[in-house]
């Protein structure tokens, strides 16, 4: 399909007064099934707020259904994303003093919940224009107390497993995947969540596979799944069947069955929504890589962005967001003026992080703030990651924005009217040059 820019090249931009090309349209999300509303509706007129277990039929089932899913035998179900990367290190037995090596460009619950089960967290660099992990990276940062590797599939985009599992296996590392913003994206026709010894997931709202506020963890070893039961999950109690009842349970870890534990449980009413959008992911993705293709065809006369091609052909996206690449020469601005041109003329965009989070002030062993868990551990391992240079992900927040995607209903026209935002910004660059060098005479 061609698509058409309908903007107005002798149009005002509106960050100058001029008419906004779109009212900060978008599309409901998340939605969920009338069927789904009402079981939801049922649990809440029964009291049923909490279910402990595979025995509860909601946790049974969603569990059941996210493991055949990914491809692997065991699934658990967490109240966060973080509680599930968390369970996913309890589970591995990674702890103190290990190392565990992950990217500078992802979401912070990456890289505290390696923290917080007491590990150190080192980086590697990582492939500028995708913000994935690079292995060529991995291999140089490795030390001899690397322990894991955490990989973030970022924006929906799969990370190279092929490249990283095969450095893991040559240094007998484990693997943790981290799909928060991944569900359904495939490495080499394999769905992410499948590679790692064991991955999790967040669920929240705005993630392709959206309920409330959930996560789920998957394993591939019993050993994985039920040593993050007992740390992360309840055992029991009353007429609760906890998870020390179901089926399997090892009794050689019955003296660790007790109350120290994170309450990382997953809600009944968060299952049945989870099962519900796992019901639409596939075509949810479809839809979502079908509007980036227009976007894409719509780019193709614009000077100043662009969207950077996954790793492998035939990886498939799960699009939870787009990258934008920006060129601040062909644009004559800055990207903080293209990107405030943007979102008045009705598109929001934003930039994912403002500096790599390897660069984060309470990740120094000499950080004189309020006191967090893991400072004396970096002294202790004399590590810095503030220190380290990682260029590709300096590169990466410095010349890349995102575009939200959470555009489920197929719809090209409303994909055309973004594509118009983007063509009337660039056919009207020389008015905005002449507002960005006002901007900083004026200062």
């Amino acid at each position: 399909m061609t698509v058409v820019s309908n903007a107005d090249s002798t149009s005002r931009l509106a960050l100058l007064g001029g008419t906004p090309v779109r009212k900060s349209e978008s599309q409901q999300y998340p939605m969920w099934s009338d069927e789904a509303k009402a079981e939801v509706g049922r649990l809440l007129d029964s009291g049923t707020a909490m279910g402990l277990s595979k025995e509860h039929p909601e946790i049974g089932a969603v569990e059941a259904a996210l493991a055949a899913y990914h491809g692997v035998p065991w699934a658990l179900g967490t109240s966060t994303g973080n509680g599930a990367l968390h369970a996913a290190l309890i589970g591995l037995e990674l702890t103190t003093g290990d190392e565990v090596m992950t990217s500078p460009y992802t979401y912070g619950v990456s890289i505290s919940c390696i923290l917080q089960n007491n590990c150190i967290a080192t980086f590697a660099d990582v492939v500028e224009g995708t913000g994935l992990l690079d292995p060529t990276s991995v291999e140089e940062h490795l030390t001899d107390r690397t322990r894991a590797l955490l990989v973030p599939h970022i924006f929906g985009n799969p990370a190279d497993m092929t490249a990283l599992g095969e450095i893991a296996s040559k240094h007998a590392l484990k693997v943790i995947e981290d799909g928060s913003q991944a569900h359904g994206a495939r490495h080499r026709g394999v769905r992410v969540g499948a590679f790692g010894d064991a991955s999790g997931f967040s669920a929240n709202g705005v993630k392709p596979l959206a309920a409330t506020e959930a996560g789920y963890m998957v394993a591939k070893e019993p050993n994985t799944y039920w040593n993050a039961v007992v740390s992360t999950q309840h055992a029991g109690m009353g007429e609760f069947p906890g998870r020390a009842t179901e089926s399997g349970f090892p009794e050689d870890l019955a003296p660790a069955v007790d109350a120290l534990i994170y309450s990382y449980r997953l809600s009944p009413i968060n299952a049945v929504l989870l099962l519900d959008a796992l019901n639409r992911l596939e075509g949810d993705n479809e839809v979502r890589r079908k509007h980036l293709d227009l976007l894409k065809e719509g780019f193709d006369d614009l000077s100043a962005v662009s969207v950077p091609e996954l790793l492998h052909d035939g990886d498939e996206s799960a699009v939870h967001q787009v990258i934008v690449a920006f060129d601040p020469e062909a644009a004559g601005v800055s990207k903080a003026t293209y990107m405030a041109a943007l979102n008045a003329e009705g598109l929001y965009c934003h930039e994912y992080l403002h500096r790599p989070v390897h660069k984060a002030a309470r990740l120094s062993p000499d950080w004189k703030g309020p006191r967090v868990m893991w400072t004396e551990n970096l002294r202790r391992a004399n590590y810095d990651a503030t220190k380290l240079d990682l260029p590709h992900a300096q590169r990466q927040v410095e010349n890349h924005f995102n575009l939200v995607w959470n555009y489920v209903e197929y719809d090209p026209q409303f994909i055309n009217r973004i594509i118009d935002v983007f063509a009337k910004v660039e056919e009207n660059l020389d008015s905005l040059r002449g507002f960005q060098d006002r901007s900083e005479g004026s200062r």
